[in-house]
């Protein structure tokens, strides 16, 4: 079964909780079983910006030990901060090794379960097996993976072609895809352990807007739960015919 982890409406407890570094405090009230605590990159929607504030890795830092020490090591997992190149492509030059150079600075920060991003260039395969190789040389087999090229993105052959390529070099790992589309789920099944989203919030009926109060936002929440367990029966039953 593949984990869904997203941030839940505020009256709702969900067991894998997607969190950031303005919903952290959420975890307080939820009996939740297991958190991805994702540094968010939504300030690089400004093509303009290359590069986190000069505060925030050192700050991240401090929050992932924080959270790691409340919860539990083994509750959590905090992901290093990369540079996604799908909202601006070509916006930080080399994404991949910027990438790379936050791993060192992070990886040897301890009492944190670290997810490590794999990035490439905007729907660039090549790119991509390239981070995947210099993961796997400086790191082996590291427990933890996050695909950070497949989201946002429509073009399920990349998506597919990213989830295995990262399967075949990280064959015991844990895999986790981020923002990924429900559109997708077909297509990775069984490839990758974990994925998230926010798409339940979006509009289900053409000319209706997103998820507004609390009723629509639970009403969503739960119909797209639903979505999900049907996928996931028909593609379990299919591999067991």
């Amino acid at each position: 079964m593949m984990k869904f982890y997203t941030t839940p409406p505020k009256d709702v407890n969900y067991d894998y909780m997607l969190i950031n570094p303005k919903t952290y405090k959420r975890l307080k009230y939820k009996p939740f079983k297991h958190a991805i605590a994702d540094c968010g990159v939504l300030i690089f929607h400004d093509e303009a910006i290359k590069e986190y504030p000069y505060y925030f890795l050192p700050k991240w830092k401090y929050y992932a030990r924080f959270l790691s020490d409340m919860y539990g090591v083994d509750r959590i997992w905090c992901t290093i901060p990369d540079y996604p190149d799908d909202y601006n492509p070509g916006q930080f030059g080399d994404n991949v090794e910027m990438t790379l150079k936050n791993v060192e600075n992070f990886i040897t920060t301890e009492r944190v379960n670290w997810v490590i991003s794999l990035q490439s260039r905007f729907l660039d395969i090549d790119s991509f097996e390239h981070g995947c190789q210099v993961v796997k040389e400086r790191y082996g087999d590291y427990p933890r993976l996050a695909i950070g090229t497949v989201c946002k993105t429509n073009n399920l052959k990349f998506i597919k072609d990213c989830c295995t390529m990262a399967r075949d070099y990280f064959p015991h790992s844990k895999l986790h895809a981020f923002g990924m589309t429900l559109t997708a789920y077909s297509h990775v099944y069984g490839i990758i352990d974990s994925w998230d989203s926010m798409a339940w919030t979006f509009p289900r009926v053409s000319g209706r807007g997103s998820a507004k109060n609390k009723v629509e936002r639970e009403q969503f929440f739960y119909q797209y739960l639903d979505r999900i367990k049907k996928l996931q029966n028909i593609y379990t039953k299919r591999r067991q015919t």
